[in-house]
């Protein structure tokens, strides 16, 4: 599941964001304005895109 939240939530909260993308596999999309402006994604999920963009070349 997306969580969306403002920048000032995600500054209040952002302990347990990363807990909810690491334990969780949570994605959330960080707004200013009600903008999408970044993604907090769990790092495995980073890694593995990583990797794929490597064998890609």
């Amino acid at each position: 599941m997306d969580v969306r939240m403002g920048i000032r939530e995600t500054r209040e909260r952002l302990g347990d964001r990363v807990n909810a993308a690491h334990y969780l596999g949570e994605v959330t999309i960080i707004e200013r304005n009600g903008t999408p402006f970044a993604v907090l994604i769990p790092y495995q999920w980073w890694t593995d895109r990583q990797s794929q963009l490597d064998t890609a070349e």
